[in-house]
């Protein structure tokens, strides 16, 4: 392996590590979205006044429901009064989108994958082609020069 293709399958390789961070990121999104939208549709069909809402670190305090419409934030701290089914439309728009880049990291990885085993192969192959008899096939680990014992024709 030459060191061309050494620092290109390093770059490849740091490529290869972001992209799995990102997976691991879309991956927790699309978790807490989920329990999210299973959250809303607990509440939507629940006939109770009263639930726990997670205040941070696995603290809960009751609330009262007093009405079933929701203030979402649709970005800039602009808020939005919302039912429950519109709410859960926008939930379902942010899953498409993390699953649309979900397919895109994996695709890309797939092809990265591909690339590597290319330049393997490749190295693999330019480093059978100096072991003085010349051929891809010749068996031989290290330079064979005249003395190859795998039957290929010498120079």
């Amino acid at each position: 392996m030459n060191q061309e293709q050494f620092m290109q399958l390093q770059m490849i390789e740091q490529e290869v590590n972001q992209l799995n961070q990102q997976t691991e990121l879309v991956e927790q999104n699309l978790n807490e979205i989920s329990e999210l939208k299973a959250g809303l549709e607990e509440i939507e069909k629940n006939e109770t006044k009263e639930i726990l809402v997670n205040v941070g670190k696995r603290i809960y305090i009751p609330v009262e429901i007093k009405e079933k419409s929701l203030v979402v934030e649709v970005g800039n701290k602009n808020f939005v009064k919302k039912s429950i089914s519109e709410t859960k439309k926008l939930i379902d728009e942010q899953l498409k989108k993390l699953n649309e880049a979900k397919l895109q990291i994996v695709e890309r990885l797939q092809e990265l994958e591909m690339t590597m085993r290319d330049l393997v192969r490749e190295a693999s192959n330019s480093d059978k082609g100096h072991h003085g008899c010349g051929s891809d096939e010749c068996g031989c680990e290290e330079d064979c020069g005249d003395e190859c014992s795998c039957g290929h024709d010498h120079k």
